[in-house]
Formats: C-alpha cells, structure tokens, sequence
C-alpha cells in the first residue's frame, strides 16, 4: 500500500469510523412541491455524499459548495461541507463548519452526533461524549441508538472499556441490527491483533443478542489464534447444530481461520 492510498484509507476509517449518520435528505415531510432551490440543493447535497463514499474529491467539492452557496442557512449544506474538510484533512474549517450548523439546528441529534464523532476523532473525548449525551436525549429511538453507539465507541478509542460496554449495551437494545456493526468492529480487531478490544466487544454482543453464524466464527477464530482446540471444537459444534448451511460453517470445516 502506498503511502499515499494508506492516508486516504486513514481518512476515510476516521470519517466513518463512529458510524456517522448525516441527514442529508431527512426533515420535515412537506406536502408542497420543494422549490427550485430545495430541489437543487437536495441533489447537490445527495451526489456531493456519494461523490464523498467514493473518494471522489473533486466532484465531491463542486456538488457540496453548489448546495452551500444554493442556501447557506440550511444547516445541511453546511454539515455536508463539515463532512467533506474532515475528509481533507482541513480540521479547522471543519469545526467551524459544524459549528455553524449547531448553531443553525441547535437541538438537532444528528449535528451533535457528527459533531461528537469529528471531536472524537481528534481525541477531544470529553467535548465529544458531551455532544453524545445531548443527543442521546432525542425523542427519536433511530437518534439515541447513533449517538450511544458513538459514545460507545469514542469511549473504547480513550480506552475506557466499562463505559464503552455499558453505552454499547444500551444502543443494542434500541437498535439490534447495529449488532452487524459490533461484529464487524471485532472482526478487524482480530485481524490487527487487538485482542482485548475484540473479546470485549464480541462479549458485549453475546450479552445483548442470540448467537449468529458470524458470532459463533468469530468465537472459532479467537480460539483458533489461542491454540484453544477444545474452546475451537465447541463453538463448531454450536455452528453446526444452528447454522449448518452457512458460509461460516464452510469455513469452519475447510480450517480457515
């Protein structure tokens, strides 16, 4: 990997890394026909995201600043535009950014929860779990189960185990199917080596929801790097008796750890 795809990889890892949510396209439903301005800045807004998912700068930019000088009021434009610094790397443009979409949407959950996860990734965990926190207030379960998932995360990334379990706990009972995500957050600790941060997840899932195929592999895969055979045999057999028709169980035979 060339240095210079490894620092955009690390880019987009730190952009994503909190799963942000941007609302790009949500707010209040209108019976109205949107204006020529609301329909232009929806569909600069929605390809300037894309363009961004992509690691397309460029087109990301000219669709970003269309829809942020289309209505620079709009506390989108300007979230979409803090989204697309971060990635560059341009930090303090970006936290003005957010700033000034706070204070257009001051008691919006979804800028505190990007807000939150851009100061997390900048290591300022305490201004950010208290944007977590504000937002975890939201009467809306989809807001609070985000912003706890992201406290929970930016808790393990101080290093603070206790609180992260208990946050990550909480967002699983609001929204089970962020369980995929746990599971994938344990699977690329594994492959880095970060054993403790992935038995502590991976323990948090089985706390929280039913075993799945991916679980039990998982377990396969910790015993397997551990030289525990008998540990390794017993999670197989529960794979076996549960989802013997899943790919994991394949790979369970074939010894692909």
């Amino acid at each position: 990997m060339t240095p210079r795809i490894q620092q955009a990889y690390v880019q987009r890892r730190v952009l994503f890394a909190l799963g942000i949510v941007v609302p790009l396209l949500s707010g209040c439903a209108k019976v109205q026909r949107p204006s020529a301005t609301e329909a232009l800045v929806t569909t600069r807004l929605q390809l300037g995201m894309a363009y961004l998912k992509r690691d397309d700068l460029d087109a990301a930019r000219r669709n970003l600043s269309s829809a942020v000088e289309a209505a620079p009021d709009d506390y989108r434009t300007q979230l979409g535009m803090a989204l697309y610094e971060q990635r560059i790397g341009e930090y303090r443009a970006a936290e003005r950014r957010y700033q000034t979409a706070l204070r257009q949407a001051p008691e919006n959950a979804s800028v505190m929860n990007n807000y939150g996860a851009f100061l997390c990734s900048l290591g300022q965990y305490v201004a950010a779990q208290k944007q977590f926190s504000t937002a975890a207030q939201h009467p809306d379960y989809r807001e609070v189960a985000q912003a706890l998932e992201n406290a929970g995360y930016c808790h393990f990334k101080a290093g603070k185990c206790d609180e992260a379990r208990t946050l990550l706990v909480r967002a699983l009972h609001y929204d089970p199917t962020k369980g995929d995500r746990v599971l994938s957050e344990v699977s690329q600790r594994l492959t880095a080596q970060h054993f403790n941060e992935a038995r502590h997840l991976l323990d948090i899932y089985h706390h929280s929801l039913p075993a799945s195929a991916e679980s039990l592999w998982l377990e396969i895969r910790f015993a397997a790097l551990a030289g525990r055979d008998d540990e390794r045999n017993y999670h197989g057999d529960r794979l076996a008796r549960s989802f013997p028709h899943s790919k994991q169980y394949q790979q369970f035979l074939a010894n692909e750890y």
